[in-house]
């Protein structure tokens, strides 16, 4: 799948890191990121604001791979936050077979403790898929904390761009809707 997400402006790619990439280690990037953040910003932050943010963007890039994302995004409304975190991955057919897309974004997620919301989507470059949003418990560990999970699930052809969210914050979802609305559209097929 030649998949590409050309995000909006207000979004902020986490890079790979390692040897022979431009950061060794996620918290090298984030203290570059919140330097030049906070370098280009009229917002000020006090040292331990800005150390606070380092620690949350570091946290969020580490185990992109590890969480079965290929790609993660970040959104900050301001630099005190909230930051918001979006997974990309990539489904071949072959694992969902002949699945729907709100099937594969997760309608039927068994830890769900209503039925989910599903819209059908189509992108401006002619992506359809489906947008999932349910509520569950955040684990089995803390089953009375409610997560609220968004994810979207673009048909590619010869599988699904999946892009995934998920937080505690169940209003503020609704503010971010837009943002993360913007990312799903900035997604396309290379040829």
């Amino acid at each position: 799948m030649s998949v590409s997400v050309h995000y909006p402006d207000d979004w902020i790619g986490i890079p790979d890191f390692g040897a022979g990439e431009v950061f060794e280690t996620p918290r090298a990037w984030a203290q570059a990121l919140a330097d030049e953040l906070v370098a280009g910003s009229t917002e000020q932050l006090e040292p331990s604001e800005q150390e606070a943010l380092v620690g949350a963007l570091a946290l969020v890039a580490t185990g992109v791979a590890e969480r079965g994302a290929r790609a993660a995004y970040v959104h900050l409304r301001t630099l005190r936050g909230p930051l918001e975190l979006v997974d990309l991955a990539l489904v071949p057919r072959a694992a969902v077979g002949d699945a729907p897309a709100a099937e594969v974004a997760g309608s039927l997620d068994p830890d769900a403790v209503r039925p989910p919301t599903v819209t059908e989507l189509r992108t401006a470059s002619g992506l359809h898929g489906a947008l999932v949003v349910r509520h569950a418990p955040l684990d089995a560990d803390a089953p009375h904390i409610l997560t609220l999970r968004a994810s979207a699930a673009l048909d590619v052809g010869d599988g699904f761009a999946v892009l995934g969210t998920a937080t505690t914050e169940l209003a503020a979802f609704e503010a971010f809707r837009p943002s993360f609305m913007a990312l799903i559209e900035s997604v396309s097929v290379d040829s």
